[in-house]
């Protein structure tokens, strides 16, 4: 009972650590000439960095085995670009060009994309309440960025695109690595992960400086790897060890609450009935499926 207890702390920490950096993350767009781009490589490589040295500081004898993979680099290359980059680029780009309530919430609809993956890939017939819960997501997102009305978008078109790329790459990020997980080490998969996918997106956007405008606004961005993928990645990782990944789920939706929460106090964004809907649409669909799932694989 104890370690349930712990897990779920854990999780809840992790969710809403999650859900601060998106904010952190919003305030940063919101007061200085820093993008998406720029925030998103000191992300990863702080983060990637630090993650690093906890492996080397635990002697893990795999922290450079990645290198001597042959033909499982491309894979790991392919995971790095996709589930690590592509979630933490896409999910900045989706808020700094909306809020970060918004591009959280639409992001979480990979909870949804992997229940429809894992069902064509396993060939599952789909539950009912599985697909109530794709109806009642897909009814939230529409709400979310049309406000009801077919003839226009109460979101830009980019962050809606964005939300949803980031939701894309987030359901690769769950299902891809696990083979990688295994035979590598998870903290030195997403180590090395991030920190080869920060020289890439240096190399790819020219962007070989960083202009800030105060020391405050650095320690922001600083803070933002620190809490949104340090702190929140090892807790998680231990929350799933002691809950399962079904029973975490079930609380990492803290972070979208926490998110609009602090959007709204923070920035003083106001969202509409159908915002509110919609969001509710999306989360009551993620809670759906994690509690039947849950109660389905307990009576198993």
């Amino acid at each position: 009972m104890k370690t349930q207890k712990t897990g779920v702390v854990l999780v809840l920490i992790s969710g809403i650590m999650w859900g601060v950096s998106g904010v952190l993350g919003q305030y940063i767009f919101n007061n200085s000439n820093m993008g998406s781009i720029q925030l998103t490589i000191i992300r990863q490589f702080v983060s990637g960095f630090l993650l690093l040295i906890i492996s080397v500081l635990k002697k893990d004898k795999k922290v450079f085995k990645i290198w001597r993979s042959g033909r499982k680099f491309c894979s790991f290359l392919f995971f790095s670009l996709t589930g690590v980059l592509g979630v933490q680029l896409t999910y900045f780009l989706s808020i700094e060009n909306s809020n970060a309530a918004t591009g959280t919430v639409i992001q979480f609809t990979y909870i949804i994309m992997i229940l429809m993956c894992t069902t064509v890939i396993m060939h599952n017939q789909p539950k009912i309440y599985e697909i109530l819960a794709v109806i009642c997501a897909c009814c939230g997102i529409f709400l979310i960025a049309t406000h009801g009305k077919f003839n226009s978008l109460a979101v830009s078109k980019e962050s809606l695109i964005w939300g949803l790329a980031s939701a894309v790459c987030f359901t690769i990020y769950c299902l891809y690595p696990q083979k990688l997980y295994r035979e590598f080490g998870l903290i030195n998969i997403i180590g090395w992960g991030s920190v080869i996918s920060s020289f890439i997106l240096i190399i790819m956007t020219h962007t070989y400086s960083f202009s800030f405008r105060s020391t405050y606004i650095f320690l922001l961005s600083l803070l933002v790897a620190i809490v949104g993928s340090l702190f929140p990645f090892v807790f998680y990782g231990k929350g799933i060890e002691l809950l399962g990944s079904v029973k975490a789920s079930l609380f990492v939706t803290v972070e979208p609450v926490t998110s609009a929460v602090l959007t709204w106090m923070c920035f003083g964004t106001r969202f509409t009935k159908e915002d509110i809907i919609g969001f509710l649409l999306i989360l009551g669909a993620i809670e759906g499926v994690s509690v039947m799932t849950f109660k389905t694989k307990k009576k198993d």
